[in-house]
């Protein structure tokens, strides 16, 4: 961004610079903060051309010419191209990844390479949000961008990797039994199949409404993680027991349907108005999973300001397990985690509500 155009007793002077009193001062293009620069016009003159240099996009037109400067946008074109494919991201995770990787283009897109700074970097991922968890989610992205560059020689250095890194707490409270059982009591029947299913395989909200009658055979549930499909390539057999196998018996009633977890739609609607990721007019999706699993909260009097989600069953069957005697290690087999730290972060908060189980997970009625 070019400062005004120069009046005519300031023919000659450098862009951004402006008179100040009895000296000089410099305006930054990007920020419009201004700084007293001093009352010798030489030395006031030459830092101002340096300044311009290193913030003005579009200052070296020689490197134009000769097609050398390189933008974030092109570093963000490679990361695109060469690295995404490779990471193999579950449609959510891509979406999420998409929507940072777009704001960082929009924001910073233009800036050459060549002249992006630590401190560029650092100011705009406070500016870019107030979250601290938003704030280390676009460090790590422009991290991963800014890591092409350096590979394709563009960088010598990727300047995102020495910006503070930005810690956060969770704040979504944990489920506890007595929680579950209140919510649980609230809900509707098909919730109810669907609570039980995650608490005793701690399998996700999308796999739980996607998860079919024709999967358990054999004595076993059978079921390929959606958010592991593409990337560890996860697969779990979990061995129905008799409570597994008493949920499966609730969940076949009279409404005909491939799906464990179903329902009857409200309002009939046809083939081309329905939801594009239902197949089946009985399908439940995610979302419609966990509004019903808040209404049942809220019905509950379960409140505060961060309530536990459906999510968190996960964590409490996990922790269930765990105090029946389960290490972190098959914790994490059944969860389908890459790595034993997820599982363990999973089960914080969990420490003594669970001393009095004693043989396995029983579903709370």
């Amino acid at each position: 961004m070019m400062g005004r155009t120069r009046s005519r007793n300031r023919l000659g002077w450098p862009p951004n610079l402006y008179p100040n009193k009895a000296g000089f001062k410099y305006r930054h293009p990007v920020t419009r903060k201004e700084v007293w620069m001093g009352g010798d016009k030489a030395k006031a003159f030459a830092a101002a051309k340096k300044l311009n240099a290193m913030l003005v996009q579009g200052n070296d037109l020689v490197d134009k010419v000769m097609g050398k400067t390189k933008s974030v946008t092109d570093a963000i074109q490679v990361f695109r191209t060469d690295d995404i494919p490779g990471r193999k991201w579950a449609p959510k995770t891509a979406e999420v990844y998409e929507s940072v990787i777009r704001r960082i283009e929009s924001n910073i897109g233009e800036r050459e390479l060549q002249h992006l700074s630590v401190k560029d970097c650092a100011t705009f991922i406070r500016e870019v949000t107030p979250s601290p968890r938003s704030r280390q989610q676009f460090r790590l992205v422009l991290g991963w961008i800014l890591a092409c560059a350096v590979e394709e020689g563009w960088m010598d250095d990727n300047p995102a990797l020495s910006t503070r890194k930005f810690s956060h707490e969770r704040k979504r409270e944990r489920l506890t039994i007595e929680v579950y059982r209140a919510i649980w009591e609230k809900a509707p029947t098909w919730v109810r199949i669907a609570m039980d299913l995650s608490l005793l395989t701690l399998l996700r909200r999308e796999d739980v409404v996607s998860l079919k009658f024709s999967d358990s055979r054999g004595g076993s549930l059978w079921v390929v993680p959606s958010k592991t499909e593409e990337s560890s390539g996860v697969r779990l057999q979990i061995a129905v027991g008799a409570e597994l196998e008493a949920v499966l018996g609730r969940a076949r009633d009279a409404v005909v349907s491939p799906f464990v977890v179903h329902r009857l739609p409200e309002k009939a609607r046809p083939q081309d108005k329905r939801a594009k990721a239902r197949t089946h007019h009985t399908q439940v999706l995610p979302e419609q999973l966990s509004r019903a699993f808040a209404d049942a909260r809220d019905d509950a009097g379960i409140d505060g300001d961060n309530p536990p989600t459906f999510h968190e069953i996960r964590s409490l069957g996990g922790a269930l397990l765990k105090d029946e005697g389960w290490t972190v290690q098959q914790v994490q087999a059944l969860m389908g985690h890459s790595s034993e730290s997820m599982t363990k972060v999973y089960l914080e908060g969990h420490d003594s509500p669970w001393q009095s189980v004693s043989t396995g997970i029983t579903l709370p009625r």
